[in-house]
């Protein structure tokens, strides 16, 4: 038991380097996708996971009505992030856009679709930890995206994640495509861990000598 009490402090250790590497890894593809133009959004057969580009929808128009995910923390403050289906392209292929973040108490406005501007950073789809009696849905205020029933009820070529809108109409606040955890802090972490795995190691090692010494 002692003996996994001194290991555990390494594995902590080498899990937040691990996601330190990571976040290493995402900011350089935010980095990049950052500095390039952006790039029309195209249907491929075999579609891959968001990969954090930076794209442009063409001959976009709303799909549906927005779906409103609750429990969304921005800099502290409980809100809202506004996702909205759309259709694109020749294919008519259809992608979930994130329009935005809004504070809870503010009611949310009607937008026209001459109001936004179909163009962002491809990412995961948000998913919140929730509780039993959560709300899921594909329409309206839900705790979490039901995304079986999302395609189900809008046919056709789904593109896998959200595009989060580079700019967001007011007075919804654009959601950071940034992570606000950047690698540092989970090296730093790292660090803490390993110390403490030291220092465990060291007094295991005292006391597995006294207990030799007193025998």
């Amino acid at each position: 038991m002692l003996l996994l009490i001194v290991l555990l402090p390494y594995a902590l250790a080498v899990w937040q380097w691990q996601r330190g590497q990571d976040k290493e890894a995402l900011l350089r593809s935010l980095t990049n996708a950052m500095s390039t133009a952006p790039v029309a959004l195209v249907y491929r057969d075999a579609e891959p996971p968001p990969e954090f580009t930076r794209v442009r929808l063409i001959q976009a128009e709303p799909a549906g009505p927005v779906i409103e995910l609750r429990n969304s923390y921005l800099a502290g403050q409980s809100g809202r992030r506004i996702l909205q289906p759309w259709r694109q392209g020749p294919d008519r292929s259809l992608v979930l856009l994130d329009l935005g973040w809004l504070v809870d108490g503010v009611n949310l406005p009607t937008f026209s679709p001459q109001q936004i501007q179909p163009q962002g950073y491809r990412m995961p789809t948000p998913h919140h930890f929730v509780l039993s009696g959560a709300v899921k849905g594909f329409a309206g205020p839900v705790d979490q995206v039901d995304e079986a029933a999302l395609r189900s009820h809008y046919p056709g070529h789904w593109f896998q994640g959200v595009v989060v809108l580079e700019t967001s109409p007011d007075p919804l606040l654009h959601w950071p495509v940034v992570p606000e955890f950047l690698p540092d802090k989970h090296y730093a972490y790292a660090v803490q861990w390993l110390l403490l795995g030291v220092c465990l190691s060291g007094l295991w090692w005292l006391l597995w000598r006294r207990r030799h010494e007193i025998h």
